[in-house]
């Protein structure tokens, strides 16, 4: 078993002083993130940055672009990904980050036999996943969020820590 340590001391996470941006386990538990497109886990992070107590935050379209460095013409796209895994609620201008369902979204394998207790569960493989498609990237974005994400996606994809 590996033995884990914290490799900075002097930096270990604690509850953000200010704001209410945090990332619910359950996004790599219950394949969500296996699901969503390097783009959409990019504006799912800045959303949830970004959101009030509620989740409810009201960034532009144009603004969301520069800041994640996409084309806006993708976005609609990336959105509607969102939507449809049922992580946010989008009625312009507002996007609302949703509280995760306890439902798994990848669907079991059989219906007739009670789900195993969470700490016994295996987790099941990701789904297979499209080939990538390539991201347009705006030339006047900073790109640092764009780059936190790709370098966590990256690590995640070799077995690494992000």
């Amino acid at each position: 078993m590996i033995q884990k340590r914290p490799l900075d001391p002097r930096r270990l996470r604690s509850r953000p002083p200010r704001g209410f941006g945090w990332l619910d386990h359950r996004l790599l538990r219950q394949g969500y993130l296996a699901r969503c497109s390097p783009p959409a886990t990019a504006l799912y992070c800045l959303l949830v940055c970004a959101g009030d107590g509620d989740g409810l935050s009201f960034y532009s379209d144009p603004r969301i672009c520069v800041l994640l460095g996409l084309e806006l013409a993708l976005l609609p796209r990336v959105r509607r990904e969102l939507v449809e895994l049922g992580l946010v609620a989008y009625q312009k201008p507002l996007y609302q980050v949703l509280a995760l369902s306890d439902a798994p979204v990848c669907a079991p394998t059989s219906r007739s036999a009670p789900p195993a207790p969470a700490h016994s569960r295996k987790l099941a493989p990701p789904p297979e996943r499209p080939a990538p498609v390539p991201v347009p990237v705006a030339q006047s974005a900073g790109g640092s969020l764009r780059a936190m994400v790709e370098a966590a996606l990256a690590a995640a994809r070799t077995g690494g820590a992000a």
